[in-house]
Order: structure tokens, then C-alpha cells, then sequence
């Protein structure tokens, strides 16, 4: 009789690690699975993040020969960036709350 229950137990014992292992092998293949999805959620992120830096680089790319070559870019550059101005253009300031006004061409400001 010992020898039929000792096949059982050790059945019975073969039987629970293989379920054990089983189970244990479906946790990991949800975390496996979850994990999997949220990277690649963060890849389609950082593609679209890829994407939007790549059109910023050609809109600049475009801007700096602009810049370096179109004479009205120039100058619409240098009167915003720098304070320039055209011969025979008035500029006005605004300072807190009184106007000061600067006639460029003539080389005299009016306060």
C-alpha cells in the first residue's frame, strides 16, 4: 500500500509545481503584457515628438537662409531684434507713460 501512496503524493507534488509554475508564468505575462503596451505608448509619444522637432528644424533651416540671404528678412529682422531703422523713418518709443519720439533720419531725438 505504501508504494501506491507514495506515487500519489509525489503526483499530487509534480501536479502543484506545475501549476505553480503555470500560474506564475500567467503573472508574468500580464506585467509582460502591461508593460509592453505602456512602452509602446511611449514610443508613438516620442515619435510624435520626433516628428514635431524634425518640422521645427526645416521652419528654422528655412528661417536662417532667410535671414542670410532675403534683404526685406534682414530688415525686418534688425528693426525688431535691434532697434534699427530705415532713413527717413520716425520710431516711437513708449515709456511708461509719456511718448518719446526719435526722428532716425535727421539724427536728432524729441523728447
Amino acid at each position: 500500500m505504501k508504494p501506491i501512496l507514495g506515487k500519489a503524493i509525489r503526483i499530487a507534488q509534480i501536479t502543484l509545481l506545475f501549476f505553480g509554475t503555470a500560474a506564475l508564468g500567467i503573472l508574468m505575462g500580464e506585467q509582460s503584457f502591461t508593460q509592453k503596451q505602456m512602452l509602446e505608448h511611449k514610443k508613438s509619444l516620442l515619435l510624435r515628438e520626433n516628428e514635431n522637432l524634425a518640422e521645427e528644424i526645416k521652419s528654422l533651416e528655412r528661417r536662417v537662409t532667410l535671414l542670410r540671404s532675403d534683404p526685406r528678412t534682414i530688415e525686418k529682422a534688425a528693426k525688431r531684434k535691434l532697434g534699427m531703422s530705415s532713413p527717413g523713418e520716425t520710431i516711437y518709443i513708449f515709456e511708461g507713460d509719456g511718448l518719446k519720439k526719435e526722428e532716425t533720419a535727421l539724427g536728432k531725438a524729441d523728447n
